[in-house]
Protein backbone atom coordinates (compact mmCIF):
# COMPACT_ATOMS: atom_id res chain seq x y z
CA UNK A 1 0.00 0.00 0.00
CA UNK A 2 2.87 2.38 0.68
CA UNK A 3 3.98 1.95 -2.94
CA UNK A 4 0.52 2.88 -4.22
CA UNK A 5 0.46 5.92 -1.94
CA UNK A 6 3.85 7.02 -3.23
CA UNK A 7 2.73 6.70 -6.86
CA UNK A 8 -0.48 8.66 -6.26
CA UNK A 9 1.34 11.38 -4.36
CA UNK A 10 3.99 11.63 -7.07
CA UNK A 11 1.33 12.03 -9.76
CA UNK A 12 -0.49 14.60 -7.65
CA UNK A 13 2.71 16.64 -7.27
CA UNK A 14 3.84 16.41 -10.90
CA UNK A 15 3.25 19.67 -12.81
CA UNK A 16 0.80 19.30 -15.69
CA UNK A 17 1.96 20.88 -18.92
CA UNK A 18 0.36 21.30 -22.34
CA UNK A 19 1.75 17.98 -23.71
CA UNK A 20 0.04 16.18 -20.81
CA UNK A 21 -3.48 17.22 -21.88
CA UNK A 22 -4.21 13.91 -23.70
CA UNK A 23 -3.35 12.01 -20.50
CA UNK A 24 -6.04 13.62 -18.34
CA UNK A 25 -8.94 11.41 -19.37
CA UNK A 26 -6.99 8.10 -19.19
CA UNK A 27 -5.81 9.09 -15.70
CA UNK A 28 -9.34 9.74 -14.42
CA UNK A 29 -10.57 6.62 -16.23
CA UNK A 30 -7.93 4.58 -14.39
CA UNK A 31 -8.97 6.07 -11.04
CA UNK A 32 -12.56 5.00 -11.68
CA UNK A 33 -11.56 1.51 -12.79
CA UNK A 34 -9.37 1.06 -9.70
CA UNK A 35 -11.98 2.75 -7.44
CA UNK A 36 -9.51 5.39 -6.29
CA UNK A 37 -10.93 8.70 -5.05
CA UNK A 38 -7.81 10.82 -4.55
CA UNK A 39 -9.43 14.24 -4.37
CA UNK A 40 -6.26 16.40 -4.56
CA UNK A 41 -5.23 14.52 -7.71
CA UNK A 42 -8.72 14.71 -9.25
CA UNK A 43 -8.96 18.42 -8.46
CA UNK A 44 -5.61 19.00 -10.12
CA UNK A 45 -6.81 17.24 -13.27
CA UNK A 46 -10.07 19.23 -13.25
CA UNK A 47 -8.26 22.55 -12.94
CA UNK A 48 -5.91 21.62 -15.78
CA UNK A 49 -8.84 20.48 -17.92
CA UNK A 50 -10.60 23.80 -17.32
CA UNK A 51 -7.42 25.70 -18.23
CA UNK A 52 -7.19 23.76 -21.49
CA UNK A 53 -10.89 24.42 -22.10
CA UNK A 54 -10.40 28.15 -21.59
CA UNK A 55 -7.14 28.68 -23.48
CA UNK A 56 -6.28 25.75 -25.78
CA UNK A 57 -9.42 24.35 -27.38
CA UNK A 58 -11.68 25.96 -29.98
CA UNK A 59 -15.10 27.33 -29.05
CA UNK A 60 -17.66 26.00 -29.37
CA UNK A 61 -16.20 22.60 -28.54
CA UNK A 62 -16.25 20.16 -31.48
CA UNK A 63 -18.14 16.88 -31.14
CA UNK A 64 -15.05 14.85 -30.17
CA UNK A 65 -14.19 17.23 -27.34
CA UNK A 66 -17.78 17.00 -26.14
CA UNK A 67 -17.42 13.22 -25.95
CA UNK A 68 -14.31 13.68 -23.81
CA UNK A 69 -16.16 16.12 -21.54
CA UNK A 70 -19.04 13.69 -21.09
CA UNK A 71 -16.69 10.83 -20.25
CA UNK A 72 -14.78 12.97 -17.78
CA UNK A 73 -18.01 14.02 -16.06
CA UNK A 74 -19.23 10.40 -15.98
CA UNK A 75 -16.04 9.22 -14.30
CA UNK A 76 -16.05 12.05 -11.75
CA UNK A 77 -19.68 11.28 -10.96
CA UNK A 78 -18.88 7.59 -10.47
CA UNK A 79 -16.19 8.62 -7.97
CA UNK A 80 -18.57 11.03 -6.18
CA UNK A 81 -16.21 13.90 -6.95
CA UNK A 82 -18.13 17.17 -7.02
CA UNK A 83 -16.61 19.96 -9.10
CA UNK A 84 -18.19 23.35 -9.63
CA UNK A 85 -15.67 23.94 -12.42
CA UNK A 86 -16.79 20.90 -14.42
CA UNK A 87 -20.43 21.73 -13.77
CA UNK A 88 -19.75 25.16 -15.26
CA UNK A 89 -18.19 23.65 -18.39
CA UNK A 90 -21.15 21.28 -18.78
CA UNK A 91 -23.61 24.16 -18.46
CA UNK A 92 -21.61 26.25 -20.95
CA UNK A 93 -22.13 23.56 -23.59
CA UNK A 94 -25.87 23.02 -23.21
CA UNK A 95 -26.38 25.31 -26.21
CA UNK A 96 -23.32 24.14 -28.14
CA UNK A 97 -24.39 24.01 -31.82
CA UNK A 98 -21.99 21.11 -32.42
CA UNK A 99 -23.74 18.89 -29.86
CA UNK A 100 -25.94 16.10 -31.16
CA UNK A 101 -29.26 15.35 -29.40
CA UNK A 102 -27.54 12.38 -27.74
CA UNK A 103 -24.76 14.61 -26.44
CA UNK A 104 -27.22 17.23 -25.18
CA UNK A 105 -29.06 14.52 -23.25
CA UNK A 106 -25.68 13.40 -21.92
CA UNK A 107 -24.89 16.94 -20.73
CA UNK A 108 -28.28 17.18 -19.02
CA UNK A 109 -27.81 13.77 -17.41
CA UNK A 110 -24.35 14.69 -16.11
CA UNK A 111 -25.63 17.94 -14.61
CA UNK A 112 -28.61 16.17 -13.04
CA UNK A 113 -26.38 13.52 -11.47
CA UNK A 114 -24.31 16.34 -9.95
CA UNK A 115 -27.61 17.87 -8.68
CA UNK A 116 -26.78 21.04 -10.61
CA UNK A 117 -29.66 22.67 -12.46
CA UNK A 118 -28.55 25.95 -14.10
CA UNK A 119 -31.14 28.38 -15.55
CA UNK A 120 -30.72 27.00 -19.07
CA UNK A 121 -31.38 23.40 -17.92
CA UNK A 122 -35.16 23.51 -18.37
CA UNK A 123 -35.05 25.29 -21.73
CA UNK A 124 -32.48 22.86 -23.12
CA UNK A 125 -34.38 19.85 -21.79
CA UNK A 126 -37.63 21.04 -23.38
CA UNK A 127 -35.94 21.70 -26.70
CA UNK A 128 -34.08 18.41 -27.05
CA UNK A 129 -37.00 16.29 -25.85
CA UNK A 130 -39.56 17.93 -28.13
CA UNK A 131 -37.26 18.15 -31.16
CA UNK A 132 -35.88 14.60 -31.06
CA UNK A 133 -36.90 12.72 -34.18
CA UNK A 134 -37.40 8.99 -34.57
CA UNK A 135 -33.94 8.88 -36.14
CA UNK A 136 -32.42 10.64 -33.12
CA UNK A 137 -34.11 8.22 -30.73
CA UNK A 138 -33.07 5.20 -32.78
CA UNK A 139 -29.46 6.34 -32.49
CA UNK A 140 -29.59 6.15 -28.68
CA UNK A 141 -28.00 3.05 -27.15
CA UNK A 142 -29.48 1.33 -24.06
CA UNK A 143 -26.84 3.13 -21.97
CA UNK A 144 -27.88 6.46 -23.50
CA UNK A 145 -31.53 5.77 -22.65
CA UNK A 146 -30.70 4.86 -19.05
CA UNK A 147 -28.65 8.03 -18.70
CA UNK A 148 -31.45 10.06 -20.24
CA UNK A 149 -33.90 8.77 -17.64
CA UNK A 150 -31.48 10.00 -14.97
CA UNK A 151 -32.38 13.52 -16.12
CA UNK A 152 -35.94 12.90 -14.96
CA UNK A 153 -35.06 10.82 -11.91
CA UNK A 154 -32.38 13.08 -10.43
CA UNK A 155 -34.34 16.25 -11.11
CA UNK A 156 -37.47 14.88 -9.47
CA UNK A 157 -35.56 13.96 -6.30
CA UNK A 158 -32.94 16.71 -6.13
CA UNK A 159 -34.12 19.52 -8.39
CA UNK A 160 -35.95 22.73 -7.47
CA UNK A 161 -39.69 22.48 -6.91
CA UNK A 162 -40.65 24.27 -10.13
CA UNK A 163 -38.50 21.92 -12.21
CA UNK A 164 -39.95 18.85 -10.48
CA UNK A 165 -43.49 20.05 -11.17
CA UNK A 166 -42.72 20.73 -14.82
CA UNK A 167 -41.09 17.34 -15.41
CA UNK A 168 -43.96 15.43 -13.81
CA UNK A 169 -46.88 17.50 -15.15
CA UNK A 170 -45.84 18.65 -18.63
CA UNK A 171 -47.29 16.25 -21.20
CA UNK A 172 -44.30 16.43 -23.56
CA UNK A 173 -41.86 15.68 -20.74
CA UNK A 174 -43.99 12.84 -19.38
CA UNK A 175 -44.26 11.35 -22.84
CA UNK A 176 -40.54 11.56 -23.60
CA UNK A 177 -39.25 10.11 -20.35
CA UNK A 178 -41.99 7.56 -19.69
CA UNK A 179 -42.36 6.32 -23.26
CA UNK A 180 -38.80 6.47 -24.55
CA UNK A 181 -36.41 6.16 -21.59
CA UNK A 182 -38.00 4.65 -18.49
CA UNK A 183 -38.37 1.13 -19.92
CA UNK A 184 -34.62 0.67 -20.37
CA UNK A 185 -33.94 2.04 -16.90
CA UNK A 186 -36.38 -0.35 -15.23
CA UNK A 187 -35.15 -3.19 -17.40
CA UNK A 188 -31.59 -2.55 -16.18
CA UNK A 189 -32.70 -2.61 -12.54
CA UNK A 190 -34.60 -5.87 -13.06
CA UNK A 191 -31.62 -7.50 -14.77
CA UNK A 192 -29.29 -6.50 -11.94
CA UNK A 193 -31.77 -7.78 -9.37
CA UNK A 194 -32.21 -11.12 -11.14
CA UNK A 195 -28.45 -11.57 -11.46
CA UNK A 196 -27.91 -10.89 -7.78
CA UNK A 197 -30.73 -13.21 -6.66
CA UNK A 198 -28.96 -16.03 -8.50
CA UNK A 199 -25.58 -15.34 -6.92
CA UNK A 200 -23.85 -17.19 -4.04
CA UNK A 201 -23.65 -13.88 -2.16
CA UNK A 202 -27.43 -13.64 -2.00
CA UNK A 203 -27.74 -17.20 -0.71
CA UNK A 204 -25.17 -16.40 1.98
CA UNK A 205 -27.13 -13.31 3.03
CA UNK A 206 -30.36 -15.29 3.29
CA UNK A 207 -28.70 -17.96 5.38
CA UNK A 208 -27.10 -15.38 7.68
CA UNK A 209 -30.42 -13.57 8.15
CA UNK A 210 -32.18 -16.83 9.00
CA UNK A 211 -29.43 -17.82 11.43
CA UNK A 212 -29.80 -14.49 13.23
CA UNK A 213 -33.63 -14.86 13.19
CA UNK A 214 -34.06 -11.41 11.68
CA UNK A 215 -37.44 -12.35 10.19
CA UNK A 216 -36.68 -10.88 6.77
CA UNK A 217 -38.18 -11.53 3.35
CA UNK A 218 -36.97 -10.73 -0.18
CA UNK A 219 -38.17 -7.38 -1.47
CA UNK A 220 -40.87 -7.74 -4.09
CA UNK A 221 -40.03 -6.99 -7.75
CA UNK A 222 -40.36 -3.28 -8.38
CA UNK A 223 -40.98 -2.57 -4.67
CA UNK A 224 -37.64 -0.97 -3.80
CA UNK A 225 -34.66 -1.59 -6.06
CA UNK A 226 -31.33 -2.56 -4.50
CA UNK A 227 -32.92 -3.50 -1.18
CA UNK A 228 -32.31 -7.23 -0.91
CA UNK A 229 -34.22 -8.14 2.25
CA UNK A 230 -36.83 -6.32 4.35
CA UNK A 231 -38.79 -7.12 7.50
CA UNK A 232 -41.72 -9.46 6.93
CA UNK A 233 -44.17 -6.83 8.21
CA UNK A 234 -42.40 -3.81 6.72
CA UNK A 235 -45.50 -2.35 5.06
CA UNK A 236 -47.67 -2.69 8.15
CA UNK A 237 -45.09 -1.09 10.42
CA UNK A 238 -44.49 1.76 7.98
CA UNK A 239 -48.22 2.42 7.61
CA UNK A 240 -48.75 2.42 11.38
CA UNK A 241 -45.74 4.69 12.07
CA UNK A 242 -44.52 2.12 14.55
CA UNK A 243 -41.92 3.15 17.11
CA UNK A 244 -40.04 0.03 16.05
CA UNK A 245 -39.14 0.68 12.39
CA UNK A 246 -38.65 -2.25 10.01
CA UNK A 247 -35.25 -3.33 8.77
CA UNK A 248 -33.95 -3.10 5.20
CA UNK A 249 -30.83 -4.99 4.20
CA UNK A 250 -28.85 -3.48 1.33
CA UNK A 251 -25.93 -5.32 -0.24
CA UNK A 252 -22.98 -3.11 -1.16
CA UNK A 253 -21.03 -4.99 -3.81
CA UNK A 254 -17.26 -4.71 -3.93
CA UNK A 255 -17.42 -2.92 -7.28
CA UNK A 256 -19.42 -0.18 -5.55
CA UNK A 257 -16.89 0.38 -2.76
CA UNK A 258 -13.86 2.63 -2.95
CA UNK A 259 -10.46 1.04 -2.49
CA UNK A 260 -8.73 4.34 -1.86
CA UNK A 261 -9.97 7.64 -0.49
CA UNK A 262 -8.09 10.88 0.15
CA UNK A 263 -10.27 13.96 0.86
CA UNK A 264 -9.89 17.30 -0.85
CA UNK A 265 -8.74 18.84 2.44
CA UNK A 266 -5.61 16.67 2.57
CA UNK A 267 -2.27 18.45 2.29
CA UNK A 268 0.72 16.99 0.46
CA UNK A 269 3.62 18.52 2.37
CA UNK A 270 6.14 16.12 3.97
CA UNK A 271 5.11 17.31 7.42
CA UNK A 272 1.54 16.23 6.69
CA UNK A 273 2.25 13.04 4.75
CA UNK A 274 -0.25 11.13 6.88
CA UNK A 275 -3.01 13.35 5.48
CA UNK A 276 -2.45 11.81 2.04
CA UNK A 277 -2.86 8.22 3.19
CA UNK A 278 -5.80 5.98 2.36
CA UNK A 279 -8.79 6.83 4.56
CA UNK A 280 -10.78 3.72 3.61
CA UNK A 281 -9.26 1.94 6.61
CA UNK A 282 -11.07 4.34 8.93
CA UNK A 283 -14.55 3.53 7.65
CA UNK A 284 -16.51 0.33 7.23
CA UNK A 285 -17.61 1.21 3.71
CA UNK A 286 -16.61 3.97 1.32
CA UNK A 287 -19.09 4.16 -1.53
CA UNK A 288 -18.61 4.98 -5.16
CA UNK A 289 -20.95 7.50 -6.80
CA UNK A 290 -24.51 7.49 -5.56
CA UNK A 291 -26.49 7.00 -8.75
CA UNK A 292 -30.00 8.23 -9.27
CA UNK A 293 -31.46 4.80 -8.69
CA UNK A 294 -29.59 4.45 -5.38
CA UNK A 295 -30.83 7.84 -4.19
CA UNK A 296 -34.35 7.27 -5.39
CA UNK A 297 -34.96 3.72 -4.29
CA UNK A 298 -32.43 2.76 -1.63
CA UNK A 299 -32.27 6.03 0.26
CA UNK A 300 -35.49 7.99 -0.21
CA UNK A 301 -37.54 4.88 -0.88
CA UNK A 302 -37.37 3.62 2.70
CA UNK A 303 -37.13 6.76 4.84
CA UNK A 304 -38.49 5.12 7.99
CA UNK A 305 -36.51 1.89 7.80
CA UNK A 306 -33.37 0.90 9.63
CA UNK A 307 -30.80 0.27 6.91
CA UNK A 308 -28.22 -2.47 7.28
CA UNK A 309 -25.46 -2.17 4.67
CA UNK A 310 -23.56 -5.39 3.97
CA UNK A 311 -20.39 -5.50 1.89
CA UNK A 312 -19.72 -8.54 -0.28
CA UNK A 313 -17.13 -9.49 -2.88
Amino acid sequence: ESAVAAILNQIAETPLLEPHAPLMLPLVRACTSLRVHHAPLLQKVVLWYCWCYAYLWPKPLPAQKLEELLELAENLSELSFQSLEIQGVLADNLKNPNASPRQVLGLLSALARFSHFPPEFKETCAKVCSASTDTDLAALTPVDLVNAFNVHLCAVFDGPAALKHWLTEDEDMKSFFQVHTSQKWYQKQDQERTTFLQSPAYLTLRQAAEKETLNLRPSEPGEVYHVELVSQDAKERLNSWSGNPPMALICIKSKEQLRWYVPITAEGSPAQAEEMQNRCHQFRFMFLGCSAEDAAFAGHGLPACRRVDVGVE
